[in-house]
């Protein structure tokens, strides 16, 4: 698991720059169109294999491979899609608004998938991916309109090394993205652990499993709710670090639930507040980035940001390993400690971080 999830992430660091240089040049909706649908084909054919049980891990960890190579694309596309698409005043309410749209389906689908592995095996939850790639992909085609970002002509190499330039010398920009890298990779790679956790800890199935990442999607949806209820707000640095903090608290409680009474009653309500603090983080922080740069490089920007994100694969296999040497809960555990220490030591300096928009056609 550890590894699967460390190649997606290897991809993801390697490759975030090259993603976000195309998003800066190309038709965004149609990136995303086309990224979808193969992403559906690519589903289809490892649900086809696990049917006819000619599944093997290499084929696992070449999916994992290319998932973190098209997520880098994809995911800055759809951020910078959606900034086009809504303007700066909206964007916080707009990027709530998604997150509670997927949260609802990750409560809907979590538990479903849970349910498809217990009833009809794990190529029926395949089976499912594909089919929701592949639709999302035919709506986005019903779209329509020209999503081509402005400017971008030089060459690629040298839009990659104006956009390097421009965080290395944005100093606000260049600390979230460290604290994003630390967050990736010590908080948000529990989720990698979580399948440990139900089956060798908490000692339930797959609808067990699907029932705890539900419990997460509760928490996260609410937190979606609440800010998307609040509006274009100015705290938004003081709300990244609180529910930072929050996030790793939550993550250290989760790793002790094993040990006390009614251990999964437990962990899943502390599961609502895992969700609850990280999406709150999460939504909060990619609206402030988006907010502090120039419309001519959010795509090389927002590039680099999902670049972080690879470090939560990667952090994932060292909790892996971790996890090998010693339990996942005490994996889980580390990677909360880290983060709240890191919050606790930065939380004055983080949240004096000027909120100045930068013009949106500069």
């Amino acid at each position: 698991v550890g590894i699967a999830s460390g190649l997606r992430g290897l991809a993801m660091v390697c490759f975030g720059l090259v993603g976000g240089v195309i998003v800066d040049r190309l038709d965004r909706r149609k990136i995303l169109m086309i990224g979808q649908f193969l992403g559906g084909l690519l589903a289809l054919s490892i649900g086809f294999l696990v049917a006819i049980d000619r599944i093997q891990l290499w084929h696992l960890l070449l999916v994992a491979l290319i998932q973190g190579m098209s997520s880098v694309v994809l995911m800055p596309a759809r951020n910078a899609l959606t900034y086009d698409v809504v303007g700066r005043n909206s964007l916080l309410n707009a990027l709530a608004l998604n997150m509670m749209a997927m949260n609802i389906m990750r409560i809907v689908g979590s538990t479903v998938a849970g349910l498809l592995i217990d009833l009809a095996g794990i190529q029926g939850v395949y089976v499912l991916i594909a089919l929701s790639l592949v639709t999302s992909s035919v709506i986005l085609a019903l779209m329509g309109g020209s999503y081509k970002p402005l400017g971008a002509d030089q060459p690629p190499w040298r839009n990659a090394q104006e956009g390097l330039a421009y965080v290395w010398n944005n100093r606000p920009v260049r600390s979230l993205l460290f604290m994003s890298m630390l967050m990736e990779a010590f908080a948000f790679s529990h989720h990698v652990m979580l399948p440990v956790m139900a089956r060798d800890f908490l000692k339930v199935g797959g609808t067990g499993y699907g029932l705890l990442a539900s419990a997460s999607g509760v928490g996260a949806l609410t937190s979606t709710a609440v800010l998307a209820y609040m509006g274009d707000f100015r705290a938004k640095s003081k709300i990244v670090m609180i529910a930072g903090g929050g996030f790793g608290l939550s993550l250290i409680a989760f790793a002790i639930s094993p040990q006390l009474p009614f251990s999964f009653i437990v962990a899943a309500v502390v599961l609502i507040l895992v969700g609850s603090m990280s999406m709150a983080y999460d939504t909060t922080m990619g609206a402030l980035i988006q907010l502090l740069v120039h419309n001519a490089v959010r795509g090389r920007v927002m590039g680099l940001y999902v670049l972080t994100f690879g470090f939560t694969s990667l952090g994932g296999f060292l909790a892996g390993g971790i996890a090998t040497i010693l339990s996942a809960p005490v994996a889980i555990g580390f990677g909360g400690s880290v983060v709240l220490t890191y919050i606790a030591g930065r939380m004055r300096s983080m949240i004096r971080i000027q909120e100045e928009m930068a013009p949106p056609s500069s």
